[in-house]
């Protein structure tokens, strides 16, 4: 029987010492976490599913109408029936933006901030970018309760 003291095996001699490696993997990882910003790049409007209660009611029964945002087929957003953009690449919508700060004025005159709400209408060959940047829009002015339809303006 050979004895294996003195004799280097093919395990030894290819070792490598992974310690430092782990190390630096590590330093990367926390300098790219503290160097990354986190840029939010949607606004976040919370989807509430309509129910049956007394509030509900009561809001049915107010006096006035909540305005109409359509967004066609090309991609034109209107509100209430007037051109408020035609450019679909563009994400900042100004008009609409000024528009609904309007509404929303006049809703927090009234007393009933809570209770704005935008009736929203969009094709359905509409890219979902534009429907995000419309969303976008309400989340800036503070609009929460967005309600989706489907035959107002065919309707009309």
């Amino acid at each position: 029987m050979i004895s294996k003291i003195g004799r280097d095996t093919e395990s030894d001699k290819y070792r490598l010492d992974t310690s430092s490696l782990i190390d630096v993997g590590f330093l990367l990882l926390i300098y790219f976490l503290v160097t990354s910003t986190l840029d939010p790049r949607e606004g976040d409007l919370e989807a509430k599913i309509p129910t049956e209660d007394p509030d509900a009611t009561a809001v049915a029964e107010r006096e006035y109408e909540h305005p109409h945002i359509r967004v066609d087929e090309i991609g034109n957003v209107l509100y209430e029936e007037e051109l408020v953009d035609a450019d679909p690449s563009n994400r900042n919508l100004i008009v609409l933006e000024d528009r609904l700060r309007t509404y929303v004025e006049a809703c927090r005159v009234m007393g009933e901030v809570e209770f704005a709400r935008v009736n929203l209408n969009v094709d359905d060959s509409v890219s979902g970018q534009r429907l995000i940047d419309v969303m976008n829009c309400l989340s800036k002015v503070g609009i929460k309760n967005v309600m989706f339809e489907d035959s107002w303006f065919s309707d009309k």
